[in-house]
């Protein structure tokens, strides 16, 4: 059959409640043509055309929307009850603040399936004028296309039916900038802390396991006391919900002799006390640019600087993958041109 037959009844159209062109045919038949661009839209119909006038007169090669229909909204809440299951408290806590900042700004009501790159471009921007950091954006773009990721599964559907194919953000580009090296303490700026925390029982021993430890504070605030044993802190519960064993270095250990021996929470304040206490000592030792979170950067920083591979740092930061690690590369290769100095002729 001749194309021109069917242009008498095909329509070119675009939804008015998700901006997707679509295509009309015989018998009110409609398919989406996935484009929210009316010229990419045009080029489609004139592929359709082509097949038609090929010999196919049925239009069957037309994908079927196979994908389940569900607002933003709906998907979110969905993600959610997953969530509250599978992923650490602090992770989960912090992607539910994202996950509502992005239906703020794309709207709760909107089609998972119009969703595209120029919602999350208006997230970013949305974003910059809030002044945040491109470090900080790039977290929450990692957190936004995880949530979204999650739909793509083949397993994931509603009614029978697929949420994704593919996530309409899994090619979606972090910010590129420029990013500085981690703070962290010297040796002599570590003693001055200590000096400055003096008496203060409590909080020498969270400082202490701060940088003899490298956890992160909220591990640190998790711990318990039966988790320090004899040669090794046992950090339970980390990011993604993998445990590791820190090993107790001669420092620590002698610190953690003064303390007897107890049950239950080693921290017994709240986590943003402690944040903040640590962060008054900081302040108070001269070094109030370093944040508690520069701790951890402390640990690893030093173990570099005194020749430990990367991949051992990062197995003891408990980091997932070795691209987190080589922050600290350039500190590897200043170790190695040191030591090549060193040669005796």
């Amino acid at each position: 059959m001749h194309p021109d037959t069917y242009n008498l009844h095909m329509r070119l159209f675009k939804r008015s409640d998700n901006g997707i062109w679509y295509v009309e045919f015989d018998r009110d038949q409609k398919r989406s043509l996935r484009t929210k661009d009316e010229a990419t839209a045009r080029d489609r119909l004139r592929d359709i055309k082509k097949k038609l006038f090929r010999g196919n007169g049925t239009l069957s090669f037309l994908p079927e929307n196979k994908e389940a229909a569900i607002s933003v909204s709906d998907y979110l809440d969905m993600y959610k009850a997953w969530a509250d299951s599978n992923l650490a408290d602090t992770t989960r806590s912090r992607m539910y603040d994202i996950l509502e900042k992005f239906k703020e700004v794309t709207g709760g009501q909107k089609s998972i399936h119009s969703l595209d790159f120029a919602d999350l471009d208006r997230y970013v921007e949305y974003c910059r004028l809030r002044k945040n950091k491109p470090g900080s954006i790039n977290t929450e773009i990692r957190h936004i296309k995880a949530a979204f990721g999650w739909g793509a599964n083949p397993g994931r559907k509603i009614a029978g039916k697929r949420i994704f194919k593919v996530s309409p953000f899994s090619k979606y580009k972090l910010i590129r900038y420029h990013k500085s090296p981690p703070a962290f303490l010297t040796i002599e700026e570590i003693q001055t802390v200590f000096d400055r925390i003096g008496g203060n029982r409590h909080y020498r021993l969270v400082f202490a396991l701060y940088v003899y430890t490298g956890a992160r504070r909220e591990e640190i605030h998790r711990l318990e006391w039966k988790d320090i044993r004899t040669d090794v802190v046992e950090i339970r519960r980390a990011k993604g919900y993998k445990s590791r064993a820190v090993p107790i270095s001669d420092r620590l250990r002698d610190i953690l002799a003064k303390y007897p021996a107890s049950i239950g929470r080693v921290v017994n304040v709240s986590l943003g006390q402690m944040a903040q206490q640590i962060k008054y000592y900081l302040k108070e030792a001269g070094v109030g640019h370093v944040r508690p979170h520069d701790l951890r950067h402390t640990f690893a920083s030093h173990l570099v600087m005194a020749g430990v591979d990367l991949k051992t740092v990062g197995e003891l930061l408990g980091h997932t993958s070795y691209q987190a690690t080589m922050i600290y590369a350039h500190l590897l290769k200043e170790h190695k041109v040191k030591a090549i100095q060193k040669l005796p002729y």
